[in-house]
């Protein structure tokens, strides 16, 4: 399992790395947030949402049905500036319109990758089968689809949650 997601972390390291490791400079890593699934290439996460103070998530940037649809994760990239990993969440549709949308919070391993860039391993979302009871979990269905949020923070607090979509689109 460990091999798998130092794998996952080559590959995507590689992928993203912008400039070659020369004559003792550090890798430059493209800034934003990555998700490398377990078959295919490294994702960029453009979509996110904020939540407000009685914590329903609302979209500031992007759609829903701008976050990709991912089977099994390998690994996080995180290379934001300021911006450091916290635990992510699974949760559904509901969790945009009611503050007592069922959630589940996960625990993360981070890698320290050079100055800011930080290689994230979520092992609840390495096995299909651990997706599938956690969305059972917080009652996800076909019509109430269920995501999990790659959550970072800044300083003070202010947070993004990065949805990534694991319920299938097709029953």
């Amino acid at each position: 399992m460990a091999n798998q997601w130092l794998r996952g972390a080559m590959v995507l390291g590689l992928c993203l790395a912008a400039t070659a490791a020369v004559g003792g400079q550090t890798i430059k890593y493209i800034d934003g947030v990555f998700v490398a699934p377990r078959a295919g290439t490294p994702i960029e996460l453009i979509a996110y949402a904020e939540a407000n103070a009685r914590g329903i998530l609302k979209m500031q940037h992007g759609t829903l049905d701008d976050a990709p649809l991912v089977h099994e994760v390998v690994s996080v990239l995180v290379s934001l500036p300021h911006w450091v990993p916290r635990n992510p969440l699974v949760t559904t549709t509901h969790a945009f319109r009611e503050e007592q949308a069922e959630r589940r919070t996960l625990r993360i391993a981070v890698n320290k990758l050079n100055v800011y860039a930080l290689g994230v391993r979520i092992a609840d979302l390495e096995s299909r089968d651990k997706i599938d009871s956690l969305l059972k979990s917080v009652r996800a269905s076909y019509d109430n689809p269920g995501y999990a949020f790659i959550v970072i923070e800044a300083e003070g607090g202010y947070q993004r949650f990065f949805p990534i979509r694991l319920t299938p689109l097709e029953k």
